[in-house]
């Protein structure tokens, strides 16, 4: 059965049929990755956020979007 086939079942599936189809997914996808891509992406995710403090908390950041939009 090809992936497009696969595909075009999906919506022929019930609604337990698609929740275990996601489930399955899900567990595959959870498998460990090797130890030198871990190592690559938390490199990566290190680079992506050098420091915890660099960003603004939620209530900062809604304070500073009201006061842009307040009216001049």
């Amino acid at each position: 059965m090809s992936l497009t086939e696969i595909l075009a079942a999906i919506p022929q599936l019930s609604f337990a049929e698609r929740q275990q189809l996601v489930r399955r997914a899900i567990e595959v996808e959870d498998e460990e990755l090797p130890p030198e891509e871990q190592a690559i992406l938390d490199q990566r995710l290190k680079d992506f956020r050098p420091e915890e403090t660099s960003g603004i908390n939620a209530d900062e950041l809604k304070e500073s979007v009201m006061q842009r939009l307040k009216p001049q």
